[in-house]
Parts: C-alpha cells; sequence; structure tokens
C-alpha cells in the first residue's frame, strides 16, 4: 500500500511540474505597459558624496526612471535637494512639487511652488519653475521671481545664481522694498 501511495504521489508531482509552464509572449503581454517607467520609487532618498563629504541630499515622494527614448528621471508630488559646502554643511535648499532630471545632459528642471533657502543669509527665492545644472552648480530661472530676506524684498524677471545660492543677479529687476535698515 505504500508503495502505491508513494507512485500515485509522484505521479501527481510530476503532472502537476510538466503541466505548468508560462508562455513567455503572454507574459510579456500581460506585464508590460507602453509608458510605463523602466524604475518607480516612493519615498526616494539619496545622498551624494565626494571623499566621504556629504555634497547633495536628495528626497521625493515619487521617483519614476525611464531609460528610452531619453534617460530621464520624473520627480512628482515633492522633491527636496539640500546642498552642502566643502566641509559638509548645509548651506542651501531647494523644493518644489516637479521635477525632471536628465541623466544625459545633468540638467534638472523644477516647477510649481519652486523654493530656494539659503541658511547663513535667511534668504528665500521663490519662482514657478527653475533649472538646474550639475555640472556647474548654476541654477537659473526667466520667469518671475522673488527675493526675500529679513532685510529686503527684491522682484524680477530671470534669475541665475549658484546652487548654495550665496550671491544672485536678478536678470530684469522690477523693485526693490528694503524691510529693515541696517546699523
Amino acid at each position: 500500500m505504500k508503495v502505491q501511495t508513494f507512485l500515485l504521489t509522484f505521479v501527481l508531482f510530476l503532472g502537476m511540474l510538466c503541466s505548468c509552464v508560462n508562455d513567455l509572449d503572454e507574459v510579456k503581454r500581460i506585464t508590460h505597459f507602453e509608458n510605463a517607467p523602466d524604475d518607480l520609487t516612493q519615498n526616494l532618498k539619496m545622498i551624494y558624496s565626494d571623499s566621504g563629504i556629504t555634497k547633495i541630499h536628495l528626497y521625493a515622494k515619487v521617483s519614476e526612471t525611464y531609460t528610452s527614448p531619453k534617460h530621464i528621471t520624473n520627480f512628482k508630488e515633492f522633491l527636496q535637494v539640500d546642498f552642502f559646502d566643502i566641509n559638509g554643511v548645509k548651506v542651501s535648499t531647494l523644493t518644489a512639487l516637479n521635477g525632471v532630471y536628465n541623466h544625459k545632459d545633468e540638467i534638472v528642471l523644477v516647477q510649481d511652488s519652486v523654493r530656494l533657502y539659503n541658511y547663513e543669509k535667511d534668504q528665500t527665492l521663490e519662482t514657478e519653475s527653475l533649472t538646474w545644472n550639475k555640472k556647474d552648480s548654476t541654477i537659473r530661472t526667466d520667469d518671475q521671481v522673488i527675493v526675500s530676506s529679513p532685510k529686503e524684498l527684491l522682484t524680477g524677471n530671470g534669475l541665475i545664481t549658484k546652487q548654495d545660492f550665496s550671491y544672485f543677479e536678478i536678470l530684469n529687476p522690477t523693485g526693490k522694498i528694503n524691510l529693515k535698515k541696517e546699523k
């Protein structure tokens, strides 16, 4: 009786093993989505460092990476980039609701509720979109800008600065309001 039970179990197991075949074309048809990202990450946290010194912290609520036709990463719902100086001290923070990173050109375009804050100067840039060039660490926008600090409020169209926001140039200033006199 034991031999018959063993043989019956073996034949059933062998039959189940042989009957399970995946048709690769069918699997691809079911799981392939035309516009789906190659990589999807929620609550992405990345740290870029050089020689053990932190240079950049990046946080994105949703990150979608595509490798073709262009190698880009879309940041959605919220993006924050913290910039650090050569000593590893946080000097500025860039936030926006959305962004796109072009891996080939090393350019990041951020949009919607964009803010760049410099901690040392307590100064904030507000605009609707800007471009951060990772190669030369510049930030640029042609949109309307508001730069505020405890001392003044500056407005204009277009701005260029370094990622640390230690200095800036408003390309087409439209106004200046002194808020507090220096002593």
